[in-house]
């Protein structure tokens, strides 16, 4: 159900104010790894609530951000306004049907979105379509489960929850496998494709704090607690808080994150 807007309208207002602050250092790394300058037109497909253009802006000429989730888009809206940016333009559309012109843009970004996409080939296409020759193209997914103590730590809540949930296992033929991703880029057209591994640290207060997080910003996680009474969700919330006090018995701590940021040439 992430591939569909639902969750993410759910979580919108959370989502900016937990998730999003940890992933401006895998945004960090995009901006860094790309040959951006005063002089670019950038492309953010699958953008939320504006982590990467909000620290991007000041970098560029212009950016032009799309996202299929409205209330992510009027988080990100209130951002723009709030900070008196005039070069970031907002799109509420399909980013398997850009509504852009060809060869618009010098750089297009995706940060933890594609993956998400009921049709990538289309997606990639469609980044491809609009970038300029030479333009580059840097995409970022989850490296596997297994990789990253946060992720682990958050599905074990997760599944504690819920056991009929199965433990997340590496999927070979998903942007997870480095090899694939690769290849699912040069497939695309894009030249030059390499994988980068980023790893990435959240620091953890308190067992109260992270779950309260968690609640605000994973969609899984709210989706859960809006299918459940009132009651059955503090009946669950008690037991993943014991979960992770369990797993976390040494505070405070930091737990450790790995993603992959695939990148290309037009």
């Amino acid at each position: 159900m992430l591939d569909t807007a639902e969750p993410w309208n759910m979580v919108a207002e959370g989502y900016a104010a937990t998730t999003s602050k940890m992933f401006e250092a895998y945004a960090n790394a995009a901006i860094n790894l790309s040959h951006i300058d005063a002089t670019s037109h950038v492309l953010d497909v699958a953008c939320g609530p504006g982590t990467l253009p909000l620290l991007a802006h000041d970098r560029c000429q212009s950016i032009k951000a799309i996202d299929f989730s409205e209330q992510m888009l009027s988080v990100f809206r209130r951002a723009i306004n709030s900070a008196s940016i005039n070069n970031i333009e907002v799109s509420c559309s399909d980013a398997q049907c850009l509504p852009y012109e060809n060869e618009t843009f010098d750089i297009a970004f995706s940060l933890f979105g594609l993956m998400f996409f009921p049709d990538r080939g289309k997606a990639y296409a469609e980044i491809h379509r609009c970038l300029k020759p030479g333009g580059e193209v840097i995409i970022s997914s989850w490296a596997p489960v297994a990789d990253s103590p946060a992720m682990q730590t958050m599905f074990g809540a997760i599944r504690a929850m819920n056991p009929q949930i199965p433990e997340p296992e590496t999927v070979i033929d998903s942007l997870e496998n480095a090899d694939f991703f690769k290849s699912e880029l040069e497939q695309a057209g894009f030249r030059d494709v390499v994988i980068h591994r980023v790893t990435e640290h959240y620091p953890i207060d308190s067992v109260e704090g992270i779950w309260q997080e968690l609640v605000m910003g994973s969609a899984p996680i709210a989706m859960m607690k809006n299918k459940l009474p009132a009651d059955q969700w503090q009946a669950k919330e008690v037991i993943a808080k014991q979960f992770l006090t369990n797993a976390l018995p040494d505070l405070p701590t930091s737990l450790s994150s790995d993603a992959w940021l695939g990148y290309g040439v037009k």
